[in-house]
């Protein structure tokens, strides 16, 4: 056990510096081909990572279902589900958090849409459904749902206000204004 663990550290010991180096983890300076340019200052000083475009992180669950037959022996099922996100490639910060994450989860509502739609069912109108449903839950009932239904109500559910500068989406509308809800509950009977 200990070997183990010591090779994992001397292993990272190697590892870190030869990643901080190849995806610009650097104070001050980026390398851009065979020259340097020189970043502007920020409000902070502090390291941070920049990454080659194009990179992202994965997050994978994997669920491997196995089963004794006869006469053969074995048969497995296998589940996987997956998300991506971008990792950031310049090293600038926005200003506005709250429309990266507004923009952030309308991406997330688009993906949710194909997958379902991927399966037969009418991608949108489930969505909106649920996105009804989130902002239909009392302020009572929240947090004694079951694990699921607390999952999507979190996922679901949009911050209390809207930035009037971005035109609202059919997706605030429905959260705020429900707009759509009795129409998309039609075409979406039972999905989550």
């Amino acid at each position: 056990m200990i070997n183990r663990l010591l090779f994992f550290i001397v292993s990272m010991g190697i590892w870190c510096p030869n990643v901080a180096s190849s995806s610009g983890l650097t104070r001050g300076l980026e390398t851009t081909g065979n020259k340097s340019v020189e970043r502007s200052k920020r409000a902070f000083e502090g390291e941070y990572l920049v990454f080659p475009e194009g990179s992202n992180v994965q997050l994978v669950y994997c669920m491997t279902i196995s089963t004794y037959t006869k006469p053969k022996g074995f048969f497995n099922i296998g589940l996987t589900a997956g998300q991506a996100w971008q990792l950031p490639s310049k090293s600038t910060l926005s200003n506005k958090l709250g429309d990266y994450h507004r923009r952030s989860r309308r991406q997330l509502y688009r993906k949710m849409e194909l997958l379902l739609e991927s399966q037969g069912k009418d991608g949108k109108a489930c969505v909106l459904k649920t996105i009804c449903n989130a902002a239909g839950r009392s302020q009572t009932e929240i947090g004694k749902g079951h694990f699921m239904q607390e999952i999507l109500h979190a996922m679901f559910s949009l911050p209390a206000s809207y930035n009037d500068a971005d035109p609202m989406t059919e997706y605030e509308r429905a959260y705020f204004l429900k707009e759509n809800c009795n129409e998309a509950r039609r075409k979406c009977p039972d999905v989550f």
